[in-house]
């Protein structure tokens, strides 16, 4: 067979590589952005270094207009156009290109596309494989006859795909992928398709009728809306498939023999490489200068991956990538491979688990029969003490074909003594992946009751390094961190089966992987830990947290179907009344939900000002209507109906049918989840429950105790003020808390000049507004959208607050000039953000930012606050041996419940630990309350 041809999308990996970079851009030490060079090279090296080819082509798109825009003008004028920083660094990369002895093939007129349906029709006609390299959906159209697509991964590397592949991405195969893309349109090169038809709709016809022609052949069968939309669109559905489809016959050098690429020159490319200020990628390379002169590497990319965080202020000096960050994303990444195996005897296992034992620590995993803790089975469990080994332990194993043997497997009976020794050894350190999820699986499977030796997580030590992190999965990290491209679950699980479905020596490397893989995490990452004074917050808060949280999920919370069902009825009549009205006040009938008709209504009809631009018009979310309600009463009703058909879609109906057979609803919180610290919740979400409106105390009503038990809530009052107090030092505001008024009532009193007692309800409302606001950065424009009030008054409100209260405003200056020294920000108890943006160029990015590093200390310490009151009060719930138990905690309270004898004896508890938690300028304050339900709570 003949070698195959490599033809790469260059602008394609180009963009990818600028864009993986966006928020944090890598930048040599004159300043100018190096993302792209840096990521496309990278890329590179690693198709070279896993696919060897030699035979290799670069394809550029035009620096002129194409054929394309001959024919529609419009063709990409929906594009942004190219950054500056991107568009200086393409040069450099052709430079480089042509010095490693790579062919470069651009062709005036047409797009790299034309150039490689060109190559591959050639590679086709000479009985050649065509590998594309590119992720661009136009490119699937040429998969078939010889042609393959290497597209890029989801965790990094690169991904063959085939004509099935195609058809199992796309729900259609390479010979209708042109079709498919007609109807659709595509908006980043602004295609039109056929107006008003997606995938869904485009796959069913396609189905049904074969093709395009297929479809427009049995255009008058089609009934309906849909049918006239078909009809209408036919002459921009056929031109549209003339812009997709791609040129087989650019001018170019087609003697394919001539893009050999078997002689690179490394040494060429490492000098480019040393000279952009990257020197481990020239290395990678394999250039010979490159170990002599990093040494004398300053303040680059890749000094940057050497270096801790600066300290202290150094004048202008960049700020330097946080510890997590510090590895860039590994692109061009190799294949794990770990020595991994099966014990099925229960000797074996114990001897191993032993050995585990003696050397001080093990990874540990589950895997299960799928990820839903109240249903879902342990299939089998993973261990590793040694980097690059595992061992994988089969609980359950796939019935045997016939005539075959059953798969030898341990039972639960057999393991769980031997799983209980990993985790009740004293001073042994078990390290597992998202912890939680394995505690709830052994815990619903009777193997563990309790937890003596010290968890750890490496998903928690990955977060609280660089809490903006894009993921913490494990195959995420293990790409990032360890540069290996892991086992996908897709690839050992056939789809709609489960892990216990999985023959066992093909479950092995998938599961022992992840044993192996955590452990290497756990090595990696804990001594940053210590370096970045985050150990404490880990073992003190974070770690033991998590054995809380999965009590509290699989104890869950008793939902009563009732009284949500009587309101839903009562919410269906209100939303039709708010119909009405929105329709009476528009003059007309219209479909709220569609954006194009309220679009039609507010910007053409009744002419209000457009605010931000989407690919489909102006925009008409949440934050548009609530400044277009300034100029006009549509926009609050379409806000009231938007509110009231989402509370009861994803409140009222929906959370009964969440509930479990015992009517108890079990959330799952995410410690993960923020980069401030907080736990968020999901699959329900109780935390977005409204809380200053009736229609959430109806929902709220639902949640009730069990009979003869009671629910009890904790609430720390006015969390985040305290904790502004506390940091600003500012005597009014500090006074205001220590003398017990009402804070609100007394900042009203301040910043209009009367006493106390003649502040009005309007007056304390403009109060508690700028209390909460400043410290999210508040304008004034925000302030007066909120209040409808001018602007000018919000302005001078705002002014007013900050000169009363004189520390807030130097605390928030502070705050910010010490982000720009050290680069993060802190809470009370040493948790870090890192603050990227903050010396940004662009107003917008800065301002992000600065209100980011202003708000973390604030909100951060007030989660982590919260975090330690829920430590302490199990503790104490536990030391009193109470029967009493945490079901939830949402934003600042935590609601328990009880036996109705121990109610008040729990509460004299609550204020004890919650209010003692820490010590603070100005006290902490608890508010308890009891009842039947959650709804009976302020």
């Amino acid at each position: 067979m003949k070698k195959p041809v490599y033809i790469l999308d260059a602008y394609g990996l180009i963009y990818r590589s600028y864009f993986a970079f966006i928020g944090k851009p890598l930048t040599n030490k004159e300043g100018r952005n190096v993302s792209a060079i840096y990521g496309f090279f990278r890329n590179l090296h690693g198709i070279f270094a896993h696919h060897s080819p030699e035979c290799f082509i670069a394809a550029f798109d035009s620096r002129t207009p194409t054929f394309r825009h001959e024919i529609y003008p419009e063709y990409k004028a929906t594009r942004a156009k190219t950054p500056e920083d991107l568009h200086a660094q393409i040069p450099i990369i052709e430079e480089i290109l042509t010095a490693l002895g790579i062919s470069i093939i651009r062709q005036d007129g047409f797009e790299a596309d034309d150039i490689i349906a060109s190559v591959a029709a050639l590679c086709k006609k000479d009985d050649r494989p065509c590998v594309v390299i590119s992720g661009d959906k136009d490119l699937m159209q040429l998969v078939g006859n010889g042609t393959t697509i290497l597209k890029p991964g989801k965790t990094g590397g690169w991904v063959p795909l085939d004509s099935d592949g195609v058809a199992a991405e796309w729900g259609v195969g390479p010979e209708l992928m042109l079709d498919l893309l007609s109807m659709t349109g595509d908006a980043s090169d602004n295609v039109p398709g056929i107006k008003g038809v997606g995938d869904k709709t485009a796959l069913k016809l396609l189905a049904q009728y074969g093709s395009l022609d297929g479809i427009y052949a049995h255009q008058d069968e089609i009934p309906g809306a849909l049918g006239t939309k078909i009809r209408e669109n036919r002459d921009m559905a056929y031109f549209s498939k003339k812009l997709i489809a791609l040129c087989e016959d650019v001018p170019f050098d087609r003697e394919l023999d001539h893009y050999g690429c078997s002689s690179l020159d490394m040494i060429a490319v490492s000098r480019l490489l040393m000279r952009e200020d990257l020197p481990s990628l020239a290395k990678l390379w394999g250039g010979v200068d490159a170990d002599k002169q990093e040494a004398g590497i300053g303040n680059t990319v890749e000094a940057q991956k050497k270096t801790t965080q600066k300290s202290a202020y150094s004048g202008g000096d960049a700020v330097h990538l946080p510890p997590l960050s510090n590895d860039l994303p590994q692109i061009g990444l190799k294949k794990n491979s770990g020595t991994y195996s099966a014990v099925t005897d229960p000797h074996e296992l114990a001897r191993l688990i032993d050995d585990a034992i003696a050397s001080g620590r093990a990874a540990f995993d589950t895997e299960t029969t799928g990820l839903q803790i109240m249903e879902d089975r342990l299939v089998g469990f993973s261990f590793s003490f040694k980097a690059g080994e595992g061992y994988y332990v089969p609980i359950l194993a796939p019935a045997p074909e016939l005539g075959e043997k059953p798969s030898k497997t341990m039972s639960i009976a057999e393991a769980a003594p031997l799983i209980r020794k990993l985790f009740e050894t004293a001073g042994f350190h078990l390290i597992l992946h998202n912890a939680k999820f394995d505690l709830q699986i052994l815990s619903r499977a009777n193997i563990i009751s309790s937890i003596i030796s010290f968890i750890h997580d490496t998903m928690i030590v990955a977060w609280l390094l660089d809490p903006d992190w894009s993921s913490f999965a494990l195959e995420s990290l293990a790409s990032n961190q360890l540069g290996l491209e892991t086992i996908a679950y897709a690839d050992v699980v056939p789809k709609g089966k489960t892990f216990a479905d999985v023959p066992i020596q093909q479950a092995i490397c998938y599961a022992a992987e992840d044993s192996d893989l955590t452990l290497q995490l756990w090595e990696k990452l804990y001594p940053r830990l210590e370096n970045t004074k985050l150990l404490d917050l880990y073992k003190n808060i974070e770690t033991p947290l998590i054995p809380i949280l999965a009590r509290m999920e699989l104890e869950g919370i008793r939902l009563e179907r009732g009284p949500l069902a009587e309101f839903s009825q009562e919410l269906e009549g209100k939303i039709k009344e708010v119909e009405k009205s929105i329709h009476l006040t528009a003059g007309r009938e219209f479909n709220i939900a569609s954006p194009k008709q309220l679009q039609e209504i507010l910007f053409v009809e009744r002419k209000l000002t457009p605010g931000k631009k989407t690919k489909t018009g102006y925009s008409t979310d949440t934050s548009v209507l609530e400044d277009l309600a300034a100029e006009d009463i549509l926009p609050a009703m379409i806000l009231d109906y938007r509110g009231l058909a989402k509370l009861k879609s994803t409140y009222v109906d929906a959370l009964p049918d969440l509930a479990d057979s015992q009517g108890r609803l079990h959330t799952t919180f995410i410690q993960t989840g923020t980069a401030t610290g907080r736990l968020s919740s999901r699959d329900p979400n109780l935390q977005n429950i409204p809380i200053r409106d009736d229609n959430g105390r109806r929902i709220r009503a639902a949640f009730r105790s069990e009979n003869g038990k009671v629910l009890v809530s904790a609430d720390y009052a006015q969390i985040e003020l305290v904790i502004l107090a506390h940091l600003s030092r500012d005597k009014n505001l500090g006074d205001a808390f220590k003398s017990g008024v009402d804070v609100h009532k007394r900042t009203a009193s301040l910043i209009f000049g009367v006493d106390a007692d003649q502040v009005t309800q309007d007056m304390r409302r403009v109060a508690k507004t700028i209390n909460f606001g400043v410290m999210y950065g508040m304008s004034a424009f925000r302030l007066s959208n909120e209040l409808r009030i001018p602007r000018g008054d919000a302005a001078g409100f705002i002014n007013t607050y900050f000169a009363t209260y004189s520390g807030v405003a130097e605390f928030m200056n502070e705050t910010k000039e010490k982000a720009r020294s050290l680069g993060y920000v802190e809470t009370i108890m040493g948790r870090r953000r890192y603050i990227r943006g903050i010396d940004s160029s662009n107003k917008i990015e800065r301002s992000g930012a600065e209100r980011i590093a202003v708000n973390t200390p604030i909100q951060g310490s007030a989660a982590d606050i919260v975090k330690a009151a829920m430590i302490r009060v199990d503790r104490a719930l536990t030391a009193q041996k109470l029967s009493t138990r945490l079901l939830l905690q949402v934003h600042d309270e935590l609601i328990m419940e009880g036996p109705e004898h121990e109610e008040p004896l729990v509460k004299d508890l609550l204020r004890k630990e919650m209010e003692s938690v820490v010590t603070l300028e100005v006290p902490l304050k608890v508010s308890v309350e009891s009842g039947k339900s959650w709804g009976d709570f302020h």
